[in-house]
């Protein structure tokens, strides 16, 4: 499903946008109503942030969200609910994205079984490497999609290995660092971009610190979907996060949709 939809975009010369919420911030009530919002206004595929007390990746922003969501109690069957009741509703596909640490208990085989049966189409693991592959047949194994984070330190060689695993998705990451920070080198990122093509015809993502509609028009011819992470994790703590959402995110969504 996933792979099929990032592939007609890449065939069509048409960019699809992805939204990453953390699961249960601010609580479960409003990240389920988030969860349709994005839907509405137009996502292509939505991450949901599997809370974690390390995540190394993310910028404040994000962390704090992490952290915010275990002290009100996170609850996998709390987040498997939503997802459930969502996924009846809406064909947009759904990704978990987070740590090994929360993604091998009480084992690989039960936590993919646990995601299939909430209705998740697909994982990624931020810090698994790509030579786990019995890690990664599990997920396929129970009908998981995997996306392949790609850093821009990444050399050829280990780009072409990871490859080999079939990912239905390459995952680019803009900027070295964490999530959030404001150092994107348009003119490297564009290079890796363009010399992953060379490498594999495997539909790409981008992100890490996309956040006005002048960098997605930047972005868009090169690759095939926009993550939007923590500019949109930002607006949770205003009085009204809903409408700051639509408010700010709309913006993002014309610049991809408009040709």
């Amino acid at each position: 499903m996933i792979a099929d939809i990032f592939k007609n975009f890449q065939k069509n010369n048409k960019t699809g946008f992805i939204p990453y919420l953390v699961a249960g911030y601010p609580n479960n009530k409003v990240f389920e109503e988030a969860l349709y919002l994005l839907d509405d206004l137009g996502s292509d595929m939505i991450e949901i942030g599997i809370p974690f007390s390390d995540p190394i990746a993310e910028g404040k922003t994000i962390e704090y969200a992490h952290h915010k969501s275990l002290e009100n109690g996170f609850y996998y069957d709390d987040l498997f609910k939503i997802t459930r009741k969502f996924k009846d509703k809406s064909n947009t596909p759904i990704i978990a994205m987070g740590y090994t640490n929360s993604f091998i208990n009480p084992s690989p085989e039960d936590f993919s079984k646990n995601l299939e049966l909430a209705n998740f189409d697909g994982i990624l693991v931020v810090d698994l490497p790509y030579q786990e592959k019995e890690i990664l047949e599990c997920y396929k194994e129970n009908n998981l999609e995997f996306i392949q984070l790609i850093a821009p330190t990444s050399k050829n060689k280990t780009i072409s290995e990871s490859i080999k695993n079939d990912p239905s998705l390459i995952y680019y990451i803009t900027q070295r660092g964490v999530t959030g920070l404001n150092n994107i080198d348009f003119s490297e990122v564009i290079l890796k971009l363009k010399n992953i093509r060379t490498i594999t015809d495997t539909p790409m993502i981008t992100g890490f610190g996309i956040r006005k509609p002048d960098q997605v028009r930047r972005f868009k011819e090169y690759t095939d979907g926009i993550v939007v992470g923590s500019f949109l994790i930002e607006k949770f703590l205003s009085s009204d996060p809903l409408r700051e959402i639509s408010n700010s995110i709309k913006p993002l969504i014309d610049e991809l949709k408009n040709e």
